[in-house]
């Protein structure tokens, strides 16, 4: 035992010296996109290691126990329930599940069953494991709690574990029933773990909580909900005392893959919220860009052994969190969510940081469930990505009501059009505001033209900023389009053969008040009750600057938005359609008069396009949140990229292995990419269409107007580069179009990927991504003589 454990203090101190300066230099160097996540983390990470410092003192190790065998652990448990897939095993003296596998006899566990006899080191120095991240690693469950007492007003520096809490667990019908009482904290809740067909649910009902004085001044409430944060935890060592190996996927922007032991036990644990932040609590400085995080899913794989993690229920308030064995002061490697369930927001006494207050949602917690599933995935020849992403197609396929549109052998170049902007002139010295048009209904045909001419065989393009009211900043409810772009009917006749032409809406903000909407009734509520004014952010300093703050409009009236302008589009016979900001943002609103919650925003938004569906529109979304897939007939934005935070290891095109072959969907813009020969590559690799912005006028009229971020979009410099990228993306993607993505190897610049399709063989497409050179269907592409990529990496 003593040799086993001075090789793992030694494979450890090796590995993480040979990390340390170059994980240094990445750390100096990392991608500022990264920064807010990491920083939010790297709070948690704090917090979490103060609060053992109390309940070990003297800081030394806890002493161990001695390991047990899986066989033994097995012993223990009573049967709960089982189907022809699982058994549900139960532990009632150590308060931990088992979620067996019948076919292969794999153990999933809600805890380690030797997180008490864990010899890992978790730190250079072979430090062990002490009794609080020992006691958090034995734990089911855990939460966070918001102190009402003026005083405090705020909420416990670090969760609070089940370890803490007086739990009893008993057999209920279809599973297991437990109770935790955090009797210090003020909270007690059940816990529900149900075996399904797919696995384990493991679920929270809201009814099912009890709360210490939740609408007084001293009472406490519960903000943070942590469920099973160690189910199909990993030790970073295994039993034989090698390093173990397997990945963790989370679904940051594209995908990113998390490896186990992958030394970065100095850096912040990896944390994002799903569906991107509540845009209702305006930050003082200016949101760091990142990814957004679209699919509530997460996965962690060792072998031929995968776990796939949905949240189901609640999934509008969640974050998702993973670490490496040696962050937090702990062995494991480990992937979990955690449930917000109330809001909070902070607001600052004469605007000065030192008298920063913190308020609490009010009123009960909104959400009615919280719910995670748990669903084993196992493949021989080792659990790839792809398998991880088809059980969460299978999913949303049999649970969301996701059907396949994708046709066979079609590819299409996506174009996203502006109309018009608003932009000050001074005529005869006199400051005037003027709609200045970029793109009219004809000009946009003509570039589709030209765009054919150069190599598309069909375009799909999105109209942004037509109607009268976009263009105002009002509330847009509409099909009306503004005069001097042309009339609705010319939007209508756009469509032909080679052209699908869709009108785009966005009403996720108001800067004035217009016919049944105004800024004081229909702007959301912040918790702190103020009025809820979107920010504009100096690009230098990221300080709010001064000027008009416009409303976000409140999730309340976006029913009677969705009602007018599905029958304003469906009386004027525009068939295609897009809601703008709504498939990709959550907001809530706080206000006594219409309380809305994020996961009552999402089912508003949900319920808007069902309907839309229901009168036989169709429509596009400029990136899609996983609720609005089931209602879309094409995704835009799909970035091929993750933020690129520290802990994580490689990218990898885990949204697009959901989506191919069930609906059509393109990248993010392709000139907006500091990069664009990259961003290209990586799209072909992903079988993604590609995407592109353009308006028809010199960029030069966007200057000191909202849309000055479009300054690389006048359409000229860029039809024969975006011609040839579509034509080449039909004759390598096209005949794949309806296939799965079923494996993605990156080896290097060069990506392998897999597609497969029922009744027909695979198809391989490899993509170089330094020579910029394609080999598919038994072709072989120079893509720079193709006139696809210029070799100069950016393009402005």
């Amino acid at each position: 035992m003593h040799k086993k454990n001075y090789k793992k203090v030694m494979t450890l101190a090796l590995i993480l010296s040979m990390l340390m300066s170059a994980g240094s230099a990445a750390a100096f160097a990392d991608d500022a996109a990264a920064a807010e996540g990491e920083a939010a983390a790297a709070d948690a990470s704090a917090a979490a290691e103060e609060a053992p410092a109390e309940e070990d003192s003297g800081g030394k190790a806890a002493k161990l126990e001695d390991p047990i065998t899986e066989a033994e652990a097995l012993s223990a448990c009573v049967p709960a329930a089982e189907n022809d897939k699982y058994k549900l095993l139960l532990d009632d003296k150590k308060l931990r599940l088992c979620l067996q596998v019948k076919s292969s006899g794999k153990c999933w566990w809600t805890s380690p069953i030797n997180a008490g006899a864990d010899t890992t080191p978790v730190d250079e120095k072979g430090t062990l494991m002490k009794k609080a991240p020992i006691d958090q690693a034995k734990s089911s469950i855990a939460i966070n709690v918001g102190d009402l007492r003026q005083e405090k007003r705020t909420e416990l520096p670090a969760p609070a574990y089940s370890s803490k809490a007086k739990t009893s667990m008993e057999v209920e019908s279809g599973g297991v029933k437990a109770e935790y009482d955090y009797s210090s904290n003020g909270v007690k809740l059940t816990v529900h773990y149900e075996l399904t067909d797919r696995g384990l649910h493991m679920y929270v009902k809201t009814d099912e909580i009890i709360e210490a004085e939740p609408e007084g001044d001293q009472g406490k409430v519960l903000t943070k909900l942590i469920m099973a944060p160690y189910m199909g935890a990993v030790s970073g060592f295994d039993e034989n005392g090698n390093p173990a190996e397997g990945y963790m996927i989370v679904p940051d922007g594209s995908g990113a893959i998390i490896r186990y032991n992958n030394g970065k036990g100095n850096y912040p644990a990896y944390q994002q919220k799903v569906y991107g932040m509540d845009y209702t609590a305006v930050p003082l400085n200016a949101p760091k860009v990142t990814e957004q995080a679209y699919l509530p899913v997460m996965a962690t794989v060792q072998g031929n052994n995968g776990l796939v993690m949905v949240a189901t229920e609640g999934n509008a308030n969640v974050y998702v969190n993973a670490q490496v064995s040696g962050q937090n002061k702990q062995a494991f490697n480990n992937c979990y969510f955690m449930f917000e369930t109330r809001s909070t927001d902070e607001y600052y006494m004469s605007g000065s940081d030192s008298t920063k207050i913190m308020v609490f949602e009010k009123y009960g917690i909104k959400t009615p469930q919280f719910g995670v599933e748990f669903m084993p995935v196992e493949n021989s020849e080792g659990v790839s990505p792809a398998d991880c992403a088809a059980v969460y197609r299978d999913y949303l396929e049999t649970t969301q009501g996701l059907t396949e549109k994708t046709q066979a052998d079609s590819s299409a170049l996506y174009i996203d059009t502006y109309g018009s902007v608003l932009k000050k002139e001074s005529i005869l010295g006199i400051p005037i505001v003027i709609k200045k048009k970029l793109t009219t209904f004809k000009q946009a045909g003509k570039i589709a033209g030209e765009l054919i001419e150069a190599g598309a065989s069909k375009i799909v393009m999105n109209c942004n900023d037509w109607t009268k009211d976009t263009v105002r900043r009002v509330a847009a409810d509409n099909a009306n389009s503004l005069s001097k772009l042309g009339s609705t009917n010319d939007l209508k006749n756009l469509n032909s053969d080679t052209l699908t032409a869709y009108g785009s809406i966005n009403n996720f903000t108001m800067e004035k008040s217009s016919w049944g909407y105004g800024m004081l009734t229909d702007t959301a509520i912040r918790v702190s009750s103020s009025y809820s004014r979107q920010s504009r952010y100096s690009p230098a300093f990221g300080v709010a600057v001064k000027g008009v703050s416009p409303a976000l409009i409140a999730p309340g009236t976006y029913q009677k938005i969705f009602d007018k302008s599905l029958a304003s589009f469906t009386g004027k016979g525009v068939k295609n359609m897009g809601y703008g900001d709504w498939s990709v943002k959550l907001v809530s609103d706080f206000s006594k008069k219409s309380k809305t919650s994020r996961n009552d925003t999402m089912n508003i938004i949900t319920k808007g396009y069902s309907d839309a569906v229901g009168k036989g529109q169709s429509i596009i979304a400029a990136g899609a949140n996983s609720y609005i897939l089931p209602y879309v007939d094409a995704v835009t934005d799909i970035p091929v990229y993750s933020s690129g935070y520290t802990v994580t290891d490689e990218d990898i095109p885990f949204y697009q292995m959901v989506i191919h072959g069930v609906l059509p969907f393109s990248s993010k813009a392709i000139n907006a990419s500091s990069n664009t020969d990259l961003t290209f590559m990586r799209a072909l690799a992903a079988g993604s269409d590609m995407n592109y912005d353009m308006i028809y006028e010199a960029a030069d009229e966007l200057a000191e107007t909202e849309d000055d971020i479009y300054y690389y979009t006048h359409y000229s410099g860029w039809i024969d580069t975006a011609g040839n990228q579509a034509r080449i993306a039909k004759e390598i993607l096209a005949p794949v179009s309806d296939y799965k993505i079923t494996d993605y190897e990156e080896d290097g610049d060069v990506i392998r990927t897999t597609y497969s399709k029922d009744g027909a063989s695979d198809v391989v497409i490899e993509v170089n991504t330094a020579d910029f050179t394609v080999r598919a269907n038994g072709k072989f592409y120079d893509l720079a003589n193709e006139g696809a990529v210029d070799k100069g990496g950016v393009v402005g």
